[in-house]
């Protein structure tokens, strides 16, 4: 098994909602429409699609359900209901059923700000930018804040879609055309170009802006990001000097100072600025706590854990504080004090990250069925995340070294959520494990046939076939693939300096083994890197090499197989 493929699977997220749900039950809806006057027949139809929408909620089909409460909607127009079908549609990814139904909620209630922000995304998504920029003069128009709030509502709007930046920038170009004289139309433009990368333009709205509005809070700091994207960071100190002298919210000015500085990399720059603020007013607790996550990005656990014990006991970082000293703790092996500080976190975004790494201290510290009980409690709780809790079980039952209970678990969950990748990519793994490699390889194939430009199945497909067929020209094309999709992917380099070394190829494949494994020291591409120092004569550097990595790994079972195969 290839661990070190571990480090291409995403991480799962909890996908954005841009409605929320609206719980409703037949019996209410049906109330409703009667409530409504609806005529006999129109008010029968109407609860009939609610009803059998329900049922198709309840049975986690949600496209089936969208549709069926589409049709109730010609029946009843209601608001809710539309609100109830858009979710279900985008939670289907059915884009167009989603634009249908958003349209339908709009139609329904012409002052939604939640249609037009759907209908905005879906039809910059489709191409559609003459509607979606109708619905953006909409939003800036109808905006209870006023128009700079609209315009800047627009911009934080349009940031959202990743996938479509020239579309989305070429959107507010037109707002600021029509809003010209507006210091907030500049505003807008410059942080959605900040956001898709074009400097030059978010520096050029940035101080027309500036120019707009010379008491303008808010265009200094865009400009100071826009420079420090530039790489000109004595301009943008030039620019927080200024605003800073005699201002009471100096502090404030320097702390957004120094998150810039850490979004473009630029730790050291910030950890001044943030020992500034500290200074200044020393109880600050956001800049103790990113003084405190730099150190810990850097290694400096000595002197993250200290400013962490202090924030725990404030009010507002008192989350983020015990989680982070669960990760120093579990750095450090202390699986107890691990545990102790999870269970501490209780809200805040690393609640469930917390809850999950709270399962896996149970598990170190030989509590597995506890440990599997909270991660069944997790599914009951949040069953949109059930395949994140139930990989996290599989992965201990693996580690625990009970592969056939975890490929029971996987295809249990696997009934529960057809086809979902991760999970047939982490049962692949428990297939090849147990040497049931046919069945490994189908698990791959129909994520690739779902996704076949996804890096992850296509490294593990193809170091599949180097370790165990002869089948090196496939293994080589899926690789190759994987490597062009992911260049810089350490896993997927490895893959590809050890089917190198598979066929002979003994030069190629050190260079390529001794770059992944500078980047990722996994005890597997250490066990690939030493055999292959080792068959080429260099036979000290692989005993380094290995020795280092049993320090870290000392029961890693490919680690251990290699060099006892080739030192006996």
């Amino acid at each position: 098994m290839h661990v070190s493929r571990q480090s291409l699977q995403p991480s799962l997220s909890v996908v954005l909602s841009v409605v929320g749900a609206c719980v409703l039950s037949t019996a209410a809806a049906a109330a409703d429409v009667s409530g409504r006057g609806s005529s006999g027949s129109g008010a029968a139809e109407a609860q009939y699609h609610i009803l059998a929408g329900e049922v198709a909620a309840g049975r986690n089909q949600p496209l089936v359900a969208a549709e069926e409460f589409l049709k109730a909607l010609e029946f009843a127009p209601d608001a809710a209901l539309a609100a109830r079908a858009t979710s279900l549609a985008l939670a289907s990814n059915n884009a167009t059923l989603a634009l249908s139904t958003a349209r339908k909620w709009l139609t329904i209630e012409p002052t939604s700000l939640e249609a037009r922000e759907v209908i905005t995304r879906l039809s910059l998504r489709a191409g559609l930018t003459d509607q979606a920029y109708e619905q953006c003069v909409a939003i800036v128009k109808d905006h209870p804040g006023g128009l700079d709030d609209g315009l800047r509502h627009v911009s934080l709007l349009l940031a959202q879609e990743e996938q479509q930046g020239p579309a989305a920038l070429a959107l507010i170009a037109k707002l600021v055309a029509q809003y010209p004289k507006r210091a907030g139309a500049w505003q807008a433009q410059g942080l959605l170009a900040l956001r898709f990368g074009d400097i030059e333009q978010a520096e050029k709205s940035a101080r027309e802006s500036l120019r707009l509005d010379p008491s303008s809070k808010e265009a200094p700091l865009l400009l100071t990001g826009a420079l420090v994207r530039k790489g000109d960071i004595a301009g943008a100190d030039q620019i927080i000097d200024g605003q800073t002298r005699n201002n009471p919210i100096a502090s404030d000015i320097r702390l957004g100072y120094a998150r810039l500085l850490i979004e473009s990399n630029q730790r050291e720059h910030a950890r001044l600025q943030l020992t500034r603020v500290l200074k200044g007013t020393g109880d600050n607790t956001d800049a103790l706590y990113l003084l405190g996550l730099i150190n810990l990005d850097e290694g400096n656990v000595d002197e993250a854990e200290p400013q962490f014990r202090t924030l725990v006991k404030t009010k507002d970082r008192a989350n983020e504080a015990h989680y982070y000293l669960g990760r120093i703790a579990e750095q450090r092996g202390r699986w107890a004090d691990a545990l102790s500080e999870y269970t501490q976190v209780n809200a805040g975004n690393q609640v469930l990250d917390a809850s999950v790494r709270r399962a896996e201290m149970l598990y170190r510290t030989g509590k597995l069925d506890e440990a599997r009980v909270t991660l069944e409690q997790l599914r009951r709780q949040y069953p949109p995340l059930s395949p994140r809790f139930y990989l996290a079980e599989g992965q201990l039952l693996n580690d625990a070294g009970t592969p056939d209970e975890a490929l029971l678990l996987y295809s249990r969950a696997l009934e529960e959520h057809k086809n979902e990748p991760d999970l047939l990519y982490a049962r692949s793994l428990v297939f090849e494990r147990l040497k049931r490699l046919d069945e490994a390889e189908a698990d791959l194939r129909t994520v690739l046939t779902a996704s076949p430009a996804d890096a992850r199945a296509l490294n593990a497909l193809g170091f599949m076939l180097v370790v165990h067929s002869s089948r090196l020209d496939e293994a080589e094309k899926l690789i190759a693939k994987a490597l062009e999709i992911t260049p810089e992917e350490p896993a997927v380099i490895d893959s590809m300096g050890w089917l190198r070394f598979r066929q002979g190829r003994q030069s190629e494949a050190l260079l390529l083994l001794a770059r992944a494994y500078e980047v990722f020291p996994d005890p597997e591409v250490a066990a690939h890197f030493g055999e292959a120092l080792w068959v080429g004569g260099d036979r000290g550097k692989a005993q380094a090499v290995w020795d280092r990595a049993l320090q870290a790994s000392p029961n890693n079972g490919v680690l251990r197989e290699t060099i006892k195969r080739l030192m006996p």
